[in-house]
């Protein structure tokens, strides 16, 4: 084997910073799922929290990719990425810690868990935006499908682990002890920052004023809605997660109530769903380089419709029925993860360096601040027309995302490396 091969193969691995930053967003991914089970019921069983309180609970977390999310986005485009995802890590890894330190000292309130859910909250947003727009000086862009499959597998990976690692904590200890785990998962996640090499990013002259940042802020939604693959592939994900979310408020009361499922069987089925979003981010390259692009985002999304409306056709119990719900599961995540390989990419091959922080903020924003509205309809939904109407209702809503991607100029695009100079 010459030098030469030795250089070509070389420049086709992933480098280790990035297998560093992946396996810091894993850990801290597993740690958040601990906490997403550990929070509420610290709430239910140290302070008798009802539904209204635990709602409210659940709100101040996702409230600040509404209010902060734009914001966030012109920091990222500020400020140097390692150092914010540093600070943001500390943020979270010492308002988590304040929790179970409460909890031993007596001194746990509502007022406590409400406002480490706000501080932790905005903190991820930043976080997110932050993490999202430094892959892409960590990793070529020729690579950056390849590395997009790599986070969607750890995702699913923490996904499938998380709850039962939650369980085990909660279990044995207590769930503000399980808490101070997802704490210590983002000391790892910073501990391995510093280690990551990543390409400087060339930052225009910022602007001081509020009416500066406000620009700035705008510039990052106007670039996503006059690109039209990005503005396409924006509204599909948005109507993918809205109709996910009113499917997803009324899942486990379907399994649990009319399927009769058992607290043991409906784990079961979330982790073989896990195991679909696994089977998804691995199928996700060798799908497209056989389908193209376009037909594999619309296969993707056709395909998480058709995994979401089998199980609200099952309408008996069973091991068949149970199976049935089982698979429906599967494909559901799976047409998930395949279409998230590859709806991420596009807006790095699209969007300037400079604006990575603008656009990534203003994508997240539009998507994940319909995520709680899409809920609350499904809950009205659910308690006007039934949970299975609802199912029945919201899966088939996931194919109209498919709408967006077919009407753009992404339907007929084969190769994932977009040129930015069209729209």
């Amino acid at each position: 084997m010459t030098d030469q091969d030795v250089k070509g193969k070389t420049a086709h691995r992933l480098p280790r910073g990035f297998h560093l930053l992946l396996t810091g967003q894993t850990v801290s991914l597993i740690g958040s799922a601990v906490t997403y089970l550990a929070l509420p019921l610290t709430a239910i069983d140290l302070l008798h929290a009802g539904p209204f309180e635990t709602g409210l609970l659940l709100a101040c977390g996702r409230a600040p990719y509404l209010v902060c999310g734009l914001p966030a986005g012109v920091l990222v485009d500020r400020l140097p990425h390692r150092p914010l995802l540093m600070s943001a890590n500390t943020v979270m890894a010492v308002a988590l810690a304040t929790v179970p330190v409460a909890a031993l000292l007596g001194h746990i309130s509502l007022l406590h868990l409400y406002l480490t859910a706000a501080v932790v909250g905005t903190a991820t947003v930043v976080a997110d935006v932050a993490y999202l727009s430094c892959v892409p000086t960590v990793v070529s862009p020729d690579l950056l499908v390849r590395a997009q499959s790599r986070l969607e597998l750890g995702q699913s990976l923490a996904v499938a682990l998380g709850p039962a690692l939650a369980g085990w904590l909660i279990g044995t200890f207590s769930a503000p002890t399980a808490i101070f785990a997802d704490s210590l998962s983002f000391v790892v996640a910073t501990a391995l920052l510093p280690y990551i090499a990543m390409r400087p990013v060339h930052r225009e002259a910022a602007s001081g004023t509020l009416s500066g940042l406000a620009s700035e802020a705008a510039e990052g939604v106007r670039f996503v809605l006059r690109t039209a693959r990005l503005r396409a592939v924006t509204l599909a994900t948005a109507t993918l997660v809205f109709s996910y979310n009113a499917y997803a408020a009324v899942l486990l009361l379907y399994l649990t109530g009319p399927l009769g499922l058992s607290a043991g069987a409906t784990g079961a089925v979330i982790a073989i769903g896990a195991a679909g979003g696994v089977a998804g981010a691995l199928a996700a390259q060798p799908l497209a380089r056989r389908l193209g692009l376009g037909r594999t985002l619309t296969a993707a999304l056709v395909l998480s419709c058709v995994g979401a409306v089998i199980t609200p056709s099952v309408a008996t119990a069973g091991w068949g029925p149970s199976l049935c719900v089982a698979l429906s599961q599967f494909l559901l995540w799976a047409g998930q993860q395949i279409y998230n390989v590859h709806q991420v990419p596009i807006r790095y091959a699209l969007a300037p360096a400079a604006l990575h922080g603008r656009v990534n903020a203003s994508i997240r924003t539009a998507v994940w601040g319909l995520a709680p509205l899409g809920a609350l309809l499904g809950g009205a939904c659910g308690a006007w027309l039934g949970t299975r109407a609802t199912l029945l209702l919201s899966g088939a809503a996931m194919a109209l995302a498919t709408v967006w991607i077919i009407r753009s100029p992404l339907r007929t695009v084969r190769t994932p490396h977009l040129d930015p100079g069209t729209s």
